[in-house]
């Protein structure tokens, strides 16, 4: 105890001594040296045990506390905050620590202070676990300590190196990023009461945040106006400078940048917005730590003193950056609390304000945003825990709004994303949310899209939405659920348009499209449900949108069903669809599609045709494509019935009618099919609802359906016939024979003559219907009109009657005569008519009867002779008439052959064979496969498969053993050696060099091999035809060249295995090789080169011939061969032109798999590069080859691609044109898509040679090379977009490309195409490249894109702007859309880039570059550009380039001077936002240096530069404008009065910007009026207009109430006020005289006591009246008047009448009085309204002349006496207006007169009579005669007027119109 004792003692006694020299200390000084050393070791005591030592220490304290206050005395701080550091665990030593440093800390230099910054922030995070309270005392500190701290330039070594400059460690880093970020959240509220109940919160802060960052609750923490006070709006931009710095990790600055882009104050959230980009790059959005603190941000805490939840722009950005990470899928239940929240803030807005709250409106996008997102991306487990209420959710809301169709004033746009969301959602969870019983959903949305009125986006986004649910119905869904979705969408495919019948018209859209998209997805093809909506929606006709007709038709075709249906990846060839059910399909087309699907199977069924003709009335339209589909199921259900199956292609039902028309097997396999009594009901409703298509009427068009008949009559069995009621109704059939349409007339009759030849037939039917026909056929002579196409179709019916009755060997027939008569009949009718109908009609009677050979040439030779009859058919078919050439073919299957023995003259069957042969001459080559066709019949009879479709009904003699038994076919006249003689000739024809015989030639020779290459005799001519087609190859004609083509693959099929080889050896030595040679021979006739190509002058070179008669008349024989090698190397390229077609593709391909081409690979490298020829033939034909041999192309490319690319290098810059283009176009192909590794080894050559090629003689050359070299910029870009990863040395290509773009080669060459490309790279490069592979670049870049600006303007532009009054334009509007053009120039784009990359390092290298750029600026966007990069640098990268300002900001007013207005301008804008950087000397320079613009210039244009850099700087730089207020705003005050309004407009807004009112010029009265002093006695009238009239307006604007000037203001005013006025007159001097007067009324204080002033003011007054500019007069006269009111102490009336007197002379002067000499404007006025106002002035001036305080009432009566008859000679013009000032200015000198006043004589009453009692008076306006009584009333008052009251009488009783002017008129005299 005495231990303990002795120790406080010892501690006392110490601590008295230290208090003892504390208390002695004399002065500050020796107090300051005591505290440095005693006060840290004396608070150390606080850690003492004893309490009286504890409370002694407090007690010294106190005393200190008092003797500190003297600000000079310094405290020490750094052995405080040591002390503070190093004793955590005392909190009294901590307390008193940071009080006296806090108090100490202001005291010390700022260098020193930022010395401790580092001592201050070590250790600040154990600080805080320690106390809060000191925790947030230091952090306080730390704030107003960075507040002097001076950051280093962003991105420079000393910024990198802040971190460890300051020493910051991890945790207390994270601490100050943690507060800092809770600092930017920070908002103030209003201070409650200490009875209020929870603590202070605000948005983002919990209670216990709010009081650390307000130091515990202290109102004054964050109150700039107190002691330590900071300004919450600067800390937080000071805050966020920081974050930007180098001081904070990428992931320390995340969430501080990110709550302060969400700042409202610009300064804060452009730094917070610049850092948040920066950071995102790199943040791992993926981070489950991340997102919780951000979701925990987004909502806040239900704590009572938790953190509220944060502001919508806060919210909008978390919702935006959680929308990039994938983890936010795993939160469900905080994705549905956003949707609800949001959607509940939006219900809960105030009224009024929901749907224009752009916050709003961003907030609820954002939501959506990130629940689309969510959809798209989440897993099917989160999802389907929230989707279903989220989708409830949101079918709510969308029904608040008002369903199906919404509510006046709703947000739409919401409306369309909810519809959106659900859809996406649906689609995410199908199980819960689409897949109930009644599939709700999906009715809903269909429902809505039909009724939904609210705009089309709304429709799009429900179109969206079902689209999205579309997907997870093409799985397989339970028997219910796929039950009551066909429902649904027969439902709304069937919807037909509202009708108006009902009281208002319901909108209704269609949801046809939408339905038949779900039923050609969602359900099987085989659904025949799916196919009749399908059908539907093809039927729909005109009216129908286009894109339904066609989604219908894909559904109906299985080509391009399978195509919807497949997926990528998937195996077409395994893949195989179902085809319906041809009987289930007809069945519910025709009968249950109105039923449900569960009542389709039924006993008892309609009558076929009662059903048929129902379902036509019901559903017009739908018939043809019923008919073509169904019949087209029928077909391919009956081949694949037989095995014979049909692959699907894109025009499978073309293909397949094709093929029953051609191959016998499949006709039988459809006739074996429609013979099963099972497909007979269905088979007879399809031919009965052809037929009824063709009976309905005898007009219409029938389409197909017209085939469908005849096919189907051709092929079913009677037994179907009757069944569809067509042999009883046969004779419906006769008015579409009669009928005007060719088609159904032919259809019709061809239908009758199979149903005339029935066994079943009507006799007695056919009896009188074929009367009928003769009956019509006999008046062929009178016909006209249509009665010609009734006889044409009686006589084809007919024949097609006969002909099958014929070959039915029907017995006991009458036919035979009937044969026989219309025979003679049609005999004549072709000797005699020349109707082409009729003709055509006889062609088609006797070609008919001669296929089935019912008659034979004698037949005809009885009536005629048979050559000439086939003479009269040859002329016919010479016109290129199909039908007479067939009917050619088919007489001449009846001609026998020749015998052995001579026969006279030509036989009928040598006629034939020439006739056949001489129709080579026809022109068009369609024609010529029909005579091919009709050789074939004269070769081989019906043994031609060109008769294969002809066979229509079956003899009776035929048998079915089995499906496809031969059929039996009528028997002509023996085909032996026929064949053989057509081949020869055929063959020798196509040797020919007459063009039209070689073309016709080729196609026959097509023809026989395709119709007669079964017989066994073909075989023998295989090689010759092999030969005759490969000369035919290389034919100039393309019709040739493909039938060549397609007979080599003919050829080739039919041939063995070594013809096969052979002909691939030929093929490929005449594809791959060049040399010149011409293949067969040459005569004069042959055709070397097309029509045109080579022009002479009068015509073109085209045969040999024109080449030898070219050659003759120059003289030079060498011309033969040149022409000669050039259409040999013509002929190669037209021999690959052919080489793919048809059949050579098939060759090929089969060759290399076995043959000539497994063994020789070297062909790919040539035939690739053919690929891409420029000739399309060429390049059809190649593709068709290299897709038919290359099964694997990519395969086959990679195995060769060495080669490939060998190949295309070295022939890129061969001789020939074909080859370089070719070349280019392969590379780009070759290497787009491929691994880079493939070919990178490649790539230096491909730039090269590409660049070389660019500038190519050949215009398609160069394009191809342009194609060539953009592929190769978007690999280079690529690279370089995606770094390092993709290509090591992308930085060295870079280095490599960009010297050879700008050089001579690519920006700066003369080839135009090569410039654009070479910048088009060049941005693409700017565009994709980071910032490390572009900076070195950079400098250089930025300034040859400035100069590219103007090199790249059109010269258009150039001309146009110095013409500009010829185009109705103005200069300046010309530069402002130059102007505009640069801001959204893709080249400013890509310098901003530049600079956006651009570190500190870069920054230094490129500012001498733009300054070169400024320099070297030629063009207005050049220039104007330079003046854009300055204002980017100041605005979006200050902190590199604030260094730089100055130097930039002196450098402007170099080009401020530009002579274009819009260049200078520019430059002026720039300067304001460069002054926010630059240092108060440069800008006190830049400030002079406007100065000396403005008063110095001898030009206006001087003048505007100076007020747009003033307003430039105050608008961009409105900081440093406030600093220099003082120097600017006397200065634009003074120049807002300039007389140039530009000017004056430019200075008067940068005036009105910065000054509140008038009243502020007495802030800067003295300066305005030292300025305006100077210059007003400037020699430059400008700047002494503009000084007086400054001087002017500050009168006035001081002046502006109602109080007096000042005795200082006046003094000073009046000395530049004096001088103002003087001088002679200028425009606009008024202003300054007004001002003048308003001195003398309100500086009474200067010239009551001042004489001198007060008798300039009467000189002054009385001089300027006495001026004789006659526009100045008026106002100069109006002042003497009110300065002799003003002035109570001057009687001036003496002088004012001698002065108006003369005025008055002059003015008043008659105008025969002559005029006066013009001496100084004194010449008499004869200006109406300066006359007016010029005398109104003057009876003004002299009623305010009379001072009755100066004057006795004699003197007062004399001069009035004398003024009144001056009054009336003024009021002797009767001008309103001076009657007007003459009735004011009598009341009121009347007001002023004292009562006992008197006038003497009879004058003043004659004046006043005059004046006042005028009969004019009553055609014044009202207003004007109120005033008038006015007068009157204040008249009266005066001694001897009373007269007054009685001359006034009759008007106050009832004279006066007005009743408020006889108001006042009853109160004269009272």
């Amino acid at each position: 105890m005495a231990s303990a004792s002795t120790t406080e003692e010892r501690e006392l006694a110490l601590i008295g001594k230290v208090e003892l020299r504390i208390a002695l200390a004399e002065t500050d000084k020796k107090l300051e040296d005591l505290l440095k050393t005693y006060l840290a070791p004396l608070l150390l005591k606080l850690a003492s045990e004893s309490v009286t030592v504890r409370n002694k220490i407090i007690t010294i304290c106190q005393h200190v506390n008092t003797r500190i206050k003297p600000q000079e005395i310094k405290l020490p701080v750094a052995a405080l905050l040591k002390q503070f550091k190093e004793h955590g665990d005392v909190p009294l030593i901590r307390h008193f620590d940071i009080l006296y440093f806090q108090q100490g800390i202001t005291r010390i230099p700022v260098n020193e202070r930022l010395e401790l910054l580092p001592i201050l922030i070590h250790g600040i995070a154990s600080d805080y676990s320690k106390s809060a309270l000191h925790a947030s005392q230091l952090f306080h500190l730390t704030l107003r300590l960075l507040t002097q701290f001076k950051l280093p330039l962003r991105g420079s070594k000393e910024d990198d190196d802040l971190r460890s400059t300051l020493g910051l460690q991890g945790d207390d880093a994270a601490f100050l990023s943690h507060w800092f970020s809770k600092l930017l959240l920070l908002t103030l509220g209003r201070q409650t009461s200490a009875s209020a109940g929870s603590s202070p919160r605000c948005p983002g802060l919990s209670a216990d945040e709010y009081k650390f960052l307000t130091l515990q609750g202290k109102p004054d923490a964050w109150d700039p106006s107190v002691d330590a006070g900071l300004n919450l709006t600067e800390s937080k931009a000071l805050v966020a400078r920081f974050l930007a710095s180098g001081m904070f990790s990428d992931d320390e600055k995340f969430l501080p940048a990110l709550f302060a882009s969400a700042d409202t104050n610009s300064r804060i959230s452009e730094v917070g917005e610049d850092v948040l980009k920066r950071v995102l790059l790199v943040k791992d959005l993926e981070n489950k730590e991340a997102v919780e603190n951000l979701l925990s941000t987004y909502f806040g805490s239900t704590a009572p003193d938790g953190p509220l939840a944060v502001k919508t722009a806060l919210r909008i950005k978390i919702l935006n950056i959680l929308a990039k990470s994938e983890t936010i899928t795993n939160f469900p239940k905080q994705i549905s609390q956003i949707v609800e929240q949001g959607l509940l803030a939006v219900d809960e807005a105030p009224s009024g304000r929901t749907s224009v709250n752009r916050e709003i409106a961003k907030f609820r996008a954002a939501i959506f945003s990130l629940v689309n997102f969510v959809a798209r991306r989440g897993s099917p487990e989160n999802l389907s825990s929230i989707a279903e209420g989220l989708v409830d959710n949101l079918r709510a809301f969308v029904q608040d709004q008002g369903w199906p169709t919404p509510d006046r004033d709703q947000d739409l746009e919401l409306r369309g994303y909810a519809f959106e969301t659900i859809g996406l959602l649906a689609k995410a969870a199908p199980t819960k949310v689409l897949f109930e019983p009644n599939l709700g959903l999906l009715n809903w949305l269909f429902r809505s899209l039909r009724e939904d009125a609210s705009s089309k986006d709304v429709a799009v986004s429900i179109e969206e939405s079902l689209s999205s649910v579309l997907g997870p119905f093409t799985a397989s869904l339970d028997a219910p659920a796929h039950q009551k979705l066909k429902q649904i969408l027969l439902n709304f495919a069937t919807i037909t348009e509202p009708t108006s019948t009902g009281t208002e018209n319901k909108f209704s859209r269609s949801t046809r499209y939408v339905a038949t998209r779900f039923a050609n997805r969602c359900l099987p093809y085989e659904d025949v449900l799916a196919r009749w909506i399908d059908i539907l929606a093809v039927s729909g006709g005109a009216k129908e949108r286009h894109e339904v007709v066609e989604e219908g038709r894909k559904g109906l075709d299985p080509y391009w069903y399978k195509m919807l249906n497949s997926f990528p990846g998937a195996d077409d060839r395994q893949s195989k669809i179902t085809f319906p059910n041809f009987d289930q399909l007809v069945q519910f087309i025709f009968s249950e599609h109105q039923e449900d699907e569960d009542d389709m199977d039924v006993d008892e069924q309609d009558d076929i045709a009662t059903s048929v003709n129902k379902f036509g009335r019901e559903y017009p339209g739908a018939l043809p494509t019923v008919i073509a589909f169904c019949s087209q199921i029928a077909m391919h259900t009956a081949l694949d019935s037989k095995g014979m199956h049909h692959e699907l292609s894109e025009e499978w039902g073309r293909k397949l009618e094709t093929l029953l028309t051609t191959d016998l097997r499949a006709r039988q396999a459809l006739h074996s099919y429609a013979a099963d009594k099972r497909h007979g009901r269905s088979m007879a409703m399809i031919l009965r609802a052809s037929f009824d298509m063709i009976t309905r009427d005898d007009m219409s068009n029938v389409g197909d359906a017209a085939n469908t008949l005849v096919r189907f009559c051709s092929l079913c069995p009677e037994s179907v016939w009757s069944l569809g009621g067509l042999l009883q109704d046969f004779r419906a059939l006769e008015p579409s024979i009669f009928s005007n349409n060719p088609a159904r007339r032919e259809a019709a009759a061809h239908t009758y003559g199979l149903l005339a030849s029935s066994k079943n037939r009507d006799d007695v039917g056919i009896s009188k219907s074929h009367a009928l026909f003769f009956d019509t056929i006999t008046t062929w002579k009178t016909a006209v009109g249509g009665e010609i196409n009734r006889v044409s179709g009686a006589i084809v019916a007919l024949g097609y009657c006969f002909s099958r009755r014929h070959w039915r060997q029907l017995e006991n027939s009458p036919d035979v005569d009937r044969v026989n008569k219309l025979l003679e009949i049609s005999l004549d009718i072709l000797k005699e008519t020349r109707d082409a109908t009729l003709k055509a009609a006889v062609y088609s009677y006797i070609d008919q009867l001669s296929l089935f050979h019912v008659i034979e040439p004698s037949s005809i030779a009885r009536i005629s002779k048979f050559q000439d009859v086939v003479q009269q058919v040859y002329d016919a078919a010479k016109t290129g008439l199909t039908s007479a050439i067939v009917a050619l073919g088919h007489i001449s299957m009846m001609t026998k052959e020749d015998g052995e023995g001579a026969v006279e003259g030509i036989s009928d069957y040598q006629f034939m064979m020439d006739k056949l042969f001489e129709l080579h001459e026809v022109r068009q080559p369609e024609v010529q496969f029909s005579v091919g066709e009709a050789l074939s019949c004269f070769a081989l009879g019906w043994d031609s498969k060109a008769l294969t479709a002809a066979l229509d009904v079956e003899s009776p003699g035929q048998t079915h053993d089995s499906w496809d038994a031969p059929p039996l076919t009528p028997v002509g006249p023996n085909r032996n050696t026929t064949l053989a003689t057509v081949m020869d000739k055929v063959i020798k024809g196509c040797r020919q060099t007459k063009p039209a015989l070689k073309k016709a030639s080729a196609i026959w020779l097509l023809c026989l091999l395709q119709y007669c290459g079964h017989k066994s005799e073909m075989q023998t001519y295989l090689p010759q035809c092999q030969n005759a087609f490969k000369q035919c190859l290389s034919d100039r004609d393309e019709v040739v060249q493909e039938a060549a083509s397609r007979g080599l693959g003919l050829v080739y099929e039919k041939g063995d295995r070594q013809l096969k080889d052979d002909l691939v050896r030929d093929l490929v030595g005449s594809f791959s090789d060049n040399r010149p040679k011409m293949s067969g021979t040459v005569t004069e006739d042959t055709q070397l080169f097309e029509p045109g190509a080579l022009p002479t002058g009068d015509g073109s070179i085209t045969t040999y011939k024109d080449i030898l008669s070219l050659a003759a008349e120059v003289g030079d024989s060498s011309l033969v061969y040149r022409f000669m090698s050039l259409a040999s190397n013509n002929s190669i390229w037209s021999s690959r032109a052919a080489f793919g077609r048809f059949g050579l593709s098939n060759v090929l391909s089969d060759s290399a798999v076995d043959g000539y081409l497994a063994e020789n690979p070297k062909l790919y490298p040539k035939l690739y590069r053919y690929r891409f020829d420029p000739n399309p033939n060429v390049q059809r034909s190649m593709n068709d080859i290299w897709n038919a041999l290359v099964k694997d192309s990519s395969a086959t490319i990679d195995k060769h691609f060495d080669a490939i690319m060998d190949d295309l290098l070295s022939s890129i810059l061969t001789k020939e044109w074909r080859v370089r283009q070719a070349s280019c176009a392969a590379i780009a192909d070759l290497v787009q898509g491929r691994n880079l590794d493939k070919y990178e080894k490649y790539l230096g050559r491909i730039w090269d040679v590409c660049f070389k090629v660019l500038d190519d003689i050949k215009e398609s050359v160069r394009a191809a090379a342009a194609s060539l070299a953009r592929v190769l910029t978007g690999i280079l870009t690529r690279s370089l977009e995606a770094g390092d990863s993709s290509l090591r040395n992308a930085g060295a290509m870079l280095g490599r490309v960009l010297p050879f773009l700008l050089s001579t080669s690519g920006l700066e060459s003369s080839a135009e195409e090569v410039r654009m490309f070479s910048l088009h790279t060049l941005l693409q490069i700017v565009k994709k490249s980071n910032a490390k592979t572009l900076n070195p670049h950079v400098p250089e870049l930025v300034e040859r894109l400035l100069g590219l600006l103007s090199s790249l303007e059109p010269e258009a532009v150039n001309y146009i702007h110095l013409n500009a009054s010829k185009y109705n334009l103005t200069e300046q509007k010309i530069d402002d859309m130059r102007l505009q053009s640069v801001r959204s120039s893709p080249l400013t784009e890509s310098i901003e880039r530049c600079l956006d990359l651009a570190d500190a390092d870069t920054m230094k290298e490129l500012v001498p570059h733009i300054e070169a750029a400024m320099k070297n600026a030629v063009g207005l966007p050049s220039k104007v550009g330079c003046s854009r990069i300055l204002v980017t640098l100041s605005t979006r990268h200050n902190f590199l380039f604030k260094h730089f300002a100055d130097g930039f900001l002196k450098l402007i007013q170099k080009y401020v001077h530009d002579r274009n207005e819009t260049v200078s301008s520019s430059y002026a804008a720039a300067a304001g936002y460069v002054a926010r950087l630059a240092s108060d000397k440069q800008l006190l320079a830049t400030v002079s240096f406007c100065h000396k613009l403005y008063f110095d210039s001898e030009n206006d244009r001087d003048r505007l530069i100076a007020g747009d850099m003033v307003l430039s700087i105050s608008k961009n730089a409105a900081d440093r404008f406030n600093a220099m207020s003082s120097s600017l705003l006397p200065f634009i005050f003074l120049a807002k009065h300039d007389s140039h309004e530009q000017v004056k407009q430019l200075f008067g807004d940068t005036w009105s910007d910065n000054v509140a009112g008038s009243r502020a010029v007495l802030l800067y009265l003295k300066e305005i009026v030292t300025l305006a002093d100077k210059h007003v006695d400037s020699q430059k009238w400008v700047l002494k207009h503009t000084a007086s009239k400054t001087i002017a307006d500050a009168v006035m604007s001081i002046t502006t109430g109602n109080e007096d000037i000042s005795r200082a203001n006046a003094e000073t005013l009046w000395p530049t006020l004096d001088k103002s006025v003087g001088g002679k007159t200028w425009e606009g001097k008024e202003t300054v005289l007004e001002a003048f007067v308003r001195f003398v009324e309100r500086g009474k204080s200067l010239w009551t006591d001042d004489n001198k002033v007060a008798k300039q003011i009467e000189k002054v007054a009385i001089r300027e009246a006495k001026r004789q500019n006659k526009s100045y007069r008026p106002f100069a006269l109006d002042a003497l008047g009110k300065i002799c009111l003003a002035r109570s102490d001057l009687e001036l009336s003496g002088t004012v009448v001698d002065i108006i007197q003369a005025v008055l002379d002059e003015t008043v002067t008659p105008e025969e009085d002559g005029e006066k000499m013009d001496v100084d404007g004194g010449e008499v006025v004869k200006d109406i309204a300066v006359k007016e106002k010029t005398l109104s002035s003057c009876v003004t001036c002299l009623l305010n002349a009379p001072n009755p305080s100066k004057n006795s009432s004699t003197e007062l009566s004399t001069r009035l006496t004398t003024i009144f008859p001056m009054l009336v000679r003024a009021n002797s013009t009767h001008a309103r207006d001076i009657h007007l000032a003459t009735f004011t200015s009598l009341q009121s000198l009347f007001e002023r007169l004292p009562s006992d006043t008197q006038f003497s004589g009879p004058e003043a009453e004659d004046a006043l009579k005059a004046l006042l009692f005028d009969s004019s008076f009553e055609g014044l306006p009202e207003a004007m005669r109120l005033k008038r009584a006015e007068a009157l009333v204040a008249i009266a008052k005066a001694k001897h007027c009373s007269w007054i009251i009685e001359a006034v009488k009759a008007e106050a009783e009832g004279g006066e119109r007005s009743p408020a002017v006889r108001n006042i008129l009853v109160k004269v005299g009272k």
